[in-house]
């Protein structure tokens, strides 16, 4: 995936993040830094771009090819900063899309016994 098209996946992603109440808090605000750090880089057309697919959840392929015309004009598809914040929120928005909890890191269950991982669960343990 090129910066272009990173960049346009991250919006579509932010786009949709706040739309359902399952969406992760840390998804809301990584697509919110996100958009804070690229808004001020694209012209008057991007921003216009990026707020059209705001509203419409990135399926406009106008507004698409627009915004990415304004990201090449203004270099933002080689700017690091905002790449590695465009993957952030990918990679977030793909863990909760799969479920995972996106608050917590990696756990390591070697040797444990009753344990349960979720939220709002009940779990009886008897250990003899």
């Amino acid at each position: 995936m090129d910066g272009v098209e990173l960049l346009l996946a991250a919006v579509t992603a932010g786009a949709t993040a706040g739309v359902t109440d399952a969406t992760s808090a840390l998804v809301r605000d990584a697509a919110v830094n996100f958009r804070s750090l690229l808004r001020p880089r694209l012209t008057g057309r991007g921003q216009e771009a990026l707020e059209a697919l705001e509203a419409d959840g990135g399926a406009s392929t106008v507004w698409q090819v627009r915004l990415a015309e304004d990201v090449v004009r203004a270099g933002v598809d080689r700017d690091e900063q905002i790449l590695s914040l465009a993957r952030d929120l990918l990679a977030r928005a793909e863990a909760a899309a799969a479920g995972g909890r996106t608050e917590t890191g990696p756990v390591d269950l070697r040797g444990s016994q009753g344990v349960q991982l979720g939220s709002s669960n009940t779990q009886h343990n008897t250990f003899n």
